[in-house]
């Protein structure tokens, strides 16, 4: 399996940044007495998420996933001479194939290269094949410096997390390097890379259940309209 990540940031002062993400998985086939070298048949998987991310590049709540309906696999075939052309040709006959389905342009430019680099090492040493690939792509968003009401309790004071990720039975620890996640629908805490393996099959917490795709609805405020007075005074001086 081959991923391939892009980043980006939309207009907010940086307050809202994505991370798109594709995860290319591919089998082969030969196909005896064929008249086309090679063709390709694709199924996508989407899923979008939403995240806020606290004060802490540590901690993160997930606000929201939801999975795409799946379309049907998408279908196309190279002629030879495009195999045995060179890549740039390839590459051109194969991005305008795709640019006629109805996959994401942001997918295709991710899968485009694996494409091609695959299909023209299979032209060479194959007369014939069939490339079944499932492509899983996954668009992040993250809502950035932010102050999330749910993290706090009825006094203002910031609710503890267990010390341990219940997939995994680890402790959280105190790296920097580890990103802990907490599902909004229901305010358990994991290990970021242990929940997002974990959402990859499923909809549900893994603790308690909950569903994922349709989380309850709680507020949250970004982080500049928690600066009180100060702030507000600097605005009005201006």
């Amino acid at each position: 399996m081959c991923t391939y990540q892009s980043f980006g940031n939309d207009h907010m002062d940086d307050i809202i940044s994505t991370s798109r993400t594709v995860a290319y998985d591919s089998k082969t086939h030969a196909v005896a007495d064929s008249q086309i070298s090679g063709s390709f048949s694709i199924l996508v998987r989407q899923v979008e998420r939403c995240f806020v991310r606290l004060n802490s590049i540590r901690c993160e709540n997930l606000i929201s996933q939801k999975t795409l309906p799946s379309s049907a696999a998408i279908v196309f075939e190279i002629p030879p001479y495009f195999l045995l052309a060179g890549e740039e040709i390839c590459s051109g006959y194969v991005s305008n194939a795709l640019s006629k389905t109805i996959i994401d342009s942001w997918i295709q430019g991710l899968i485009l290269p694996k494409i091609c680099k695959e299909a023209i090492e299979l032209g060479k040493t194959s007369s014939g094949f069939l490339v079944e690939a499932q492509v899983e792509a996954v668009k992040e968003t993250y809502i950035n410096d932010v102050v999330d009401f749910n993290d706090y309790d009825s006094e203002g004071q910031r609710i503890p997390t267990k010390p341990d990720c219940p997939i995994c039975l680890q402790e959280f620890g105190q790296s920097t390097s580890t990103i802990i996640t907490k599902l909004r629908c229901c305010d358990q805490c994991y290990h970021r890379d242990c929940i997002l393996r974990w959402l990859r099959h499923n909809h549900s917490c893994p603790t308690c259940r909950d569903d994922i795709q349709n989380p309850r609805p709680k507020k949250f405020i970004p982080k500049t309209v928690c600066l009180g007075q100060k702030h507000m005074a600097k605005n009005s001086e201006a």
